[in-house]
């Protein structure tokens, strides 16, 4: 972007207005940005990818949401890209279990009662969800079954990522809440 002869705000604005050229230099830039920082802040070669694609995701939505140009891109790509590592170790330091149809049970717990115990747990999770407000549902259906970031959550439902937070742990509240009216409790949620 150094050749831009607008400078980085030119080239934010240009993108702001939609000119495709412009999205398409901000990501190559994110990219490069991106995968040195990652590359030097130690982030697991087996998910820097998907770690830089989330830089770059979450930088062009922000910036077609009409976010504020940064007084420095580069800076403003090395934050972006130590809040999405920061984020990823966070995920592995506390992955929460995952309810779907294709779950795996652990050899020794394959009986029948536990099949079905799982399967009732399903389909009262699947319900609560549904009573979620849209807004909780969302949050909580890109966290969990899509496990995406703060970061990109944030900048895809256009919220602040501490509103975010509080969104998704008062959803979490509501979904303990509702499972425990229906009988389970935490602990049923583990495998």
């Amino acid at each position: 972007m150094a050749a831009d002869p607008e400078g980085e705000d030119g080239e934010w604005s240009a993108l702001v207005r939609g000119d495709p050229g412009a999205r398409e230099r901000l990501a190559k830039q994110a990219h490069a940005v991106a995968s040195a920082e990652l590359a030097r802040r130690g982030a697991p070669l087996a998910a820097r990818e998907d770690l830089v694609q989330e830089v770059v995701r979450s930088t062009l939505a922000y910036a077609a949401r009409g976010g504020p140009a940064p007084k420095d891109l580069a800076t403003f790509l090395k934050f972006r890209s130590w809040g999405v590592l920061s984020d990823h170790r966070k995920r592995l330091r506390r992955a929460p279990p995952m309810l779907s149809p294709t779950t795996e049970l652990p050899d020794n717990d394959r009986g029948p009662e536990r099949v079905a115990e799982l399967g009732q747990l399903r389909r009262a999770l699947a319900e609560c969800v549904e009573r979620l407000s849209p807004e909780q549902r969302s949050a909580v259906v890109l966290r969990y079954q899509r496990q995406l970031d703060s970061t990109t959550i944030a900048a895809e439902l256009g919220l602040h990522r501490n509103t975010l937070h509080v969104r998704v742990f008062r959803a979490l509240a509501a979904l303990r809440e509702c499972l425990a009216r229906k009988g389970f409790g935490v602990e049923d949620l583990g495998p």
